[in-house]
């Protein structure tokens, strides 16, 4: 690529931001729009927590298992 093609992609994309961040922040339409993401993504983030929660203690209980020390009710085998 020459360095032509590559200011002209360049201008492109920043071209592109600019009109999607002047929508997002200057516009009623945009603001409602980003509202909305962020309560998807605090959502989303929420799930996330839970999911390696989740997964923190299985690895917890595993550890457990496989030191021969268990915490809670023992299973009959």
């Amino acid at each position: 690529m020459s360095d032509r093609t590559i200011l002209i992609a360049g201008g492109i994309v920043g071209a592109l931001a600019g009109v999607a961040a002047s929508y997002m922040f200057f516009t009623e339409d945009g603001q409602r729009w980003r509202v909305q993401a962020e309560g998807n993504l605090s959502t989303f983030m929420q799930e996330a927590e839970r999911l390696l929660s989740a997964a923190d203690q299985v690895r917890q209980s595993v550890a457990e298992l496989k030191s021969g020390t268990q915490s809670g009710y023992p299973r009959p085998a």
